[in-house]
């Protein structure tokens, strides 16, 4: 496969999930007047402007007049994470379970992506930066925003 046809597919891709982040932040309720902007404001612009620059990046795409061939180094990382994500967003629709399956979710990537997994030290990280980063999110989403997952 060429780089072009990859980038073109790859961008296709960003442009439709720029579509359902629209949409999504859309359905944003609001808590209070409608004078205010409401939750859902600032997720619209970003999904504006996701879209509007990858427009732009499929058209410099389709100019290009040099076409190289794309190798993927290390295929079974790539897939593997893949299958996680597609995984990960499948329990959290259909469980409704968003912390728990975040958490299983970023602790099996950071974990599987360490040279060294034998350690107990790199699972004690590995679990300790899982926890960081969800405490970080309840306390951002959960209490400052008040949007709940």
């Amino acid at each position: 496969m060429n780089m072009r046809s990859l980038t073109l597919i790859l961008l296709t891709c960003t442009l439709v999930m720029g579509v359902f982040y629209y949409r999504s932040a859309d359905s944003l309720r609001v808590v209070s007047n409608s004078d205010d902007i409401g939750a859902g404001y600032f997720p619209k612009l970003l999904a504006i402007a996701l879209i509007g620059l990858t427009l732009v990046s499929i058209i410099q795409t389709i100019r290009e007049k040099t076409v190289e061939k794309f190798e993927l180094g290390n295929a079974k990382m790539v897939v593997l994470t893949v299958i996680l994500t597609f995984f990960y967003i499948f329990t959290w629709i259909q469980f409704q379970t968003f912390y728990i399956s975040t958490f299983i979710f970023l602790f099996t990537l950071i974990y599987l992506f360490q040279p060294n997994r034998k350690s107990k030290k790199i699972l004690f990280l590995s679990l300790m930066s899982t926890s960081i980063v969800l405490i970080g999110i309840y306390i951002f989403f959960e209490k400052m925003l008040q949007i709940q997952f």
